[in-house]
């Protein structure tokens, strides 16, 4: 009986050391502090083209998930470079930012006190000014800024939303419905709203809830690297916001 007992003692021991060894095999990345890095957020312009700027840097370097895009293409450059008295930053392509922090006064600060960066990108014999504004921090795993919406990755949680802004700009409502999480909330005013319950109901007060004046204030903002609040995702300054499934709250503009 005891040699039972023991043995028994014995394989329900290599049975749990055997499951937390598989449960800790099976811990995805996300769940390990260190894959999470510390990203910012920059909107401005390279020339007369808007840009935005993601930066996530350490000590003297440019880290893993840093890039830019312009608005017009929303594709991702990757950036890598070095920090030193300026902040310089290549692309794949072979063009080079040189920038440096500043405050509102544009006055040269460090990057704890900044509220934006200036300076130059030169590439194909041009050399062009650029100025940034800082708009938004947070951290995440590279790939998956919206892991507290989701669980697909940024380009898969993406693309709907940016289906939905080419449909709802461009005036094609029948589009623009499939990207949407009924019932639809629609904050009018202060304590006021409607609820959208369905995809024709949308359809027949579109220009309630999506106005002219609405639709301009739209088109200044991109639908890329978006933040996120209370589990959503938001663009345009609080416009609209979208969950795992669509849009769920539309806001009126203040």
């Amino acid at each position: 009986m005891t040699l039972t007992i023991g043995a028994t003692c014995w394989n329900a021991s290599k049975f749990i050391r055997i499951l937390l060894w598989g449960l800790a095999v099976s811990i995805p990345a996300h769940a390990l502090a260190e894959d999470v890095q510390e990203f910012n957020d920059y909107a401005g312009v390279v020339g007369d083209a808007p840009i935005g700027m993601t930066l996530s840097l350490s000590e003297d370097k440019v880290r893993k998930g840093s890039h830019y895009y312009y608005r017009k293409y929303l594709k991702d450059i990757p950036l890598t470079g070095t920090i030193d008295t300026e902040l310089r930053f290549v692309e794949p392509g072979g063009g080079v930012f040189l920038l440096h922090y500043v405050d509102n006064k544009l006055v040269p600060v460090t990057a704890e006190n900044s509220t934006g960066l200036i300076g130059t990108w030169s590439g194909n014999g041009h050399t062009v000014p650029v100025k940034l504004v800082s708009v938004d921090s947070s951290s995440y795993r590279v790939g998956h800024r919206y892991e507290d919406v989701t669980n697909k990755d940024d380009s898969q949680f993406e693309e709907p939303i940016k289906k939905f802004y080419d449909a709802v700009i461009n005036g094609r409502p029948s589009d623009a419905v499939q990207f949407v999480a009924f019932p639809l909330r629609v904050n009018v005013g202060a304590r006021k709203f409607i609820m959208i319950n369905s995809a024709s109901e949308l359809q027949q007060r579109w220009n309630i809830v999506f106005p002219p004046a609405w639709l301009e204030a739209l088109k200044k903002f991109s639908p890329h690297d978006l933040f996120t609040r209370n589990g959503q995702a938001m663009i345009g300054a609080g416009l609209a916001y979208f969950g795992a499934d669509g849009l769920e709250i539309v806001n009126a503009i203040p």
